[in-house]
């Protein structure tokens, strides 16, 4: 009897220190200095940082998160001191301000107590509202496409398809659709996406290398740069194991367009409405095609979303965008 209970003793202990050992974090410290777009201190910059924890003996699989709130000094400094895991999340807000965010990670710890390095010094930029604008924006969801092998226009403020397919009158995006389908493994579509005045056009945009903001996208619409057509294919063919295919399609495509173009006699624009599609424009083999987009009515090139001017209902949730 005494050598078993000696055995759950030691057993005990085991489990004790393996559980302390796990849930023991080293000491770290870290200073953010908060910057607007012009290089200058934010000060009173409210910060979240987060810090995701493995959950407890018992508790199920994954992690629980802990915040840490603050708030910047006047010269755009906060500093935090902290025993946590190795990945800290920052989170930063202020009014007149987009969200930004970002992430440090310790590389290396001393004597199993302490992060390295030290207090390691991370600027993040948070980026001004200079003008956001009230647009028509809609997430299209998978719309049927109305016919195939003829140009068919969308109409972008509207939301619709151009009559006689649709509600729409203006068809800013002209689209020729092709779509041949024998089977799931055996299948074309494509389409070639123009505009309906001169001066239209179409460019892709990426986001910048570094970018901390929730707000990506440059505050105006370039001048020039826009292209006359877009073309877009994919396809599915027999063959081989597993078959064959290929797809234009890039999940981290963005484009900027311009629509409703209006030139003088000199051929310079005189007026022009700009927007901006958030991800690709798709096309299935089942003949659906959809995009997200934000249309600025005003004639300004302004890209801020600031409000929609579509007023869905609460069962046409799904159209809804979101972000600036």
């Amino acid at each position: 009897m005494v050598i078993v209970r000696l055995l759950f003793i030691f057993i005990l202990l085991l489990n004790t220190a393996a559980t302390a050992q796990a849930f023991f974090y080293p000491l770290g410290k870290v200073t953010i200095k908060v910057t607007d777009n012009d290089g200058n201190p934010v000060p009173n910059a409210s910060v979240t940082v987060r810090f995701d924890y493995p959950k407890g003996f018992g508790m199920g699989w994954g992690t629980s998160s802990k915040f840490v709130d603050g708030v910047t000094d006047k010269d755009g400094l906060y500093s935090l001191t902290k025993a946590t895991p190795r990945r800290w999340f920052y989170m930063i807000r202020k009014e007149g301000h987009y969200l930004s965010g970002e992430t440090y990670e310790f590389k290396d710890k001393t004597a199993g107590i302490v992060w390295w390095p030290w207090n390691p010094f991370m600027e993040i930029k948070l980026k001004k509202q200079i003008n956001p604008t009230q647009m028509y924006a809609k997430n299209t969801t998978a719309i049927k496409i109305p016919a195939v092998d003829t140009p068919v226009g969308y109409d972008l403020e509207k939301g619709d398809w151009v009559a006689p397919h649709g509600k729409g009158i203006i068809s800013d995006f002209v689209f020729t659709f092709k779509v041949r389908f024998v089977k799931n493994d055996d299948w074309d579509v494509s389409y070639t996406l123009t505009f309906s005045n001169e001066q239209d056009g179409i460019q892709e945009y990426s986001i910048p290398a570094g970018n901390q903001s929730e707000y990506f996208w440059p505050y105006e619409a370039p001048e020039d740069g826009y292209k006359k057509e877009v073309n877009w294919s994919a396809f599915y063919h027999p063959g081989g194991w597993s078959g064959v295919n290929k797809s234009d399609y890039k999940e981290d495509r963005k484009y900027i367009f311009r629509v409703r173009s209006k030139i003088d006699e000199k051929g310079n624009i005189i007026e022009a409405k700009y927007g901006k599609i958030n991800g690709d424009i798709v096309l299935s083999f089942g003949g659906y095609t959809g995009f997200v987009y934000y249309f600025n009515p005003t004639g300004s090139r302004s890209l801020e979303f600031g409000g929609n001017l579509f007023k869905f209902s609460y069962k046409e949730w799904e159209y809804e965008v979101k972000g600036p």
